[in-house]
C-alpha cells in the first residue's frame, strides 16, 4: 500500500462494495496519480501510458487514434482493459479524508514495476507478459542511447535534439513561443541565463520525452521549487509534452498560473 497525505492506493481489485470505477479524470486526479503512484508516474514519463481524452490509457494504436490522438472505439468497449480508473471508498468524493483504490492496468505486472506480486490467474499469460516487458526495455534502452550521445553541455545538447527531430531556430520558435533571439543565444552562449518556464516551453515545442527535459534543466542548473507554478511546469513536460504550448496554456489558465507568451524571454 502506497499512501501519500490523505489518498490511500491499494493494489487489490475494484471493491463491488464501493462505488463504479471511475475511468474519465479530472486533472486534479491525474494529478494524485501521478504524484502517489511511482509506478503509473514511470510508465507515465516513458509515454507508456498517456492521458488521452482525459483517460489514462496505454499507449498502442489499438487504443489511440495515430493522427487525431484520441480513444478508439475498441478502448471505449474496454476501457478496465487498457485504462487506469480510480474507485472512490469514502463517504463522498469531497471527504477530506478521501481513500481511494487505483486499478492499474495489468501492464504494470507486465513491466516488472511491483516489487512483489505477480499477475493474477487469467490476466496475462508468460509470453504477454515477455512481449510487455520487452518493449519496455527497448524503450528504456533507445532513451538511454539518446542521453548517453549526448554532449555535456545545455546549448550543446539543445542543438542535437533540434537536429534529431528536424526543427530550424524558426520553427522551434514557432511551437514553443520563445522568442527566436532567446534560442538563438541559447544555441550559442552556454552562460546565457536560462529559466524553468523557457526552458520547459522549448521541450513541450520539441516534444520531447521527460528524461531529456530533465537532462536539460540539469544541464542548465535548473531544479524546480517546491511551488504550484514549477509543480505545474514539471507536470506539463512530463505529462503534456505531446501537446501544443495553446493547449498548456488552458491548463495554466484554469490553474490562475502565469502562462506562456509569445516571444517568451529568458528574462
Amino acid at each position: 500500500m502506497i499512501s501519500n497525505d490523505n489518498i490511500v492506493f491499494t493494489e487489490c481489485r475494484p471493491n463491488p462494495d464501493y462505488g463504479p470505477v471511475k475511468y474519465e479524470l479530472n486533472e486534479n486526479e491525474v494529478l494524485d496519480l501521478y504524484y502517489a503512484e511511482p509506478r503509473l508516474a514511470a510508465l507515465m514519463e516513458m509515454d507508456i501510458i498517456r492521458l488521452i481524452d482525459r483517460h489514462l490509457v496505454v499507449n498502442l494504436r489499438e487504443f489511440i487514434t495515430p493522427k487525431t490522438q484520441h480513444l478508439t472505439q475498441t478502448a471505449k468497449r474496454n476501457l478496465s482493459a487498457c485504462c487506469v480508473g480510480i474507485q472512490y471508498i469514502g463517504e463522498s468524493k469531497r471527504s477530506s479524508n478521501k481513500r481511494i483504490n487505483c486499478t492499474l492496468d495489468i501492464i504494470l505486472k507486465a513491466a516488472g514495476f511491483m516489487e512483489s506480486g505477480s499477475p493474477e490467474t487469467g490476466e496475462q499469460t508468460d509470453a504477454e507478459q515477455g512481449r510487455e516487458a520487452s518493449r519496455i526495455d527497448s524503450e528504456i534502452e533507445r532513451i538511454n542511447g539518446i542521453l548517453l550521445d549526448l554532449p555535456g553541455s545545455f546549448s550543446g545538447s539543445l542543438k542535437k535534439h533540434m537536429e534529431r527531430k528536424g526543427y530550424t531556430e524558426e520553427l522551434l520558435s514557432q511551437e514553443s513561443w520563445v522568442s527566436l533571439s532567446t534560442i538563438k543565444q541559447y544555441r550559442q552562449k552556454e552562460e546565457k541565463e536560462k529559466t524553468l518556464k523557457t526552458v520547459t516551453a522549448l521541450c513541450i515545442g520539441l516534444h520531447l520525452h521527460p528524461w531529456f527535459t530533465e537532462d536539460l534543466l540539469r544541464k542548465a542548473g535548473i531544479i524546480p521549487k517546491a511551488t504550484k507554478q514549477d509543480g505545474a511546469y514539471r507536470y506539463l513536460y512530463t505529462v503534456h509534452y505531446k501537446d501544443s504550448i495553446e493547449d498548456c496554456n488552458k491548463y495554466l489558465r484554469a490553474r490562475g498560473l502565469q502562462e506562456f507568451k509569445l516571444r517568451e524571454k529568458s528574462a
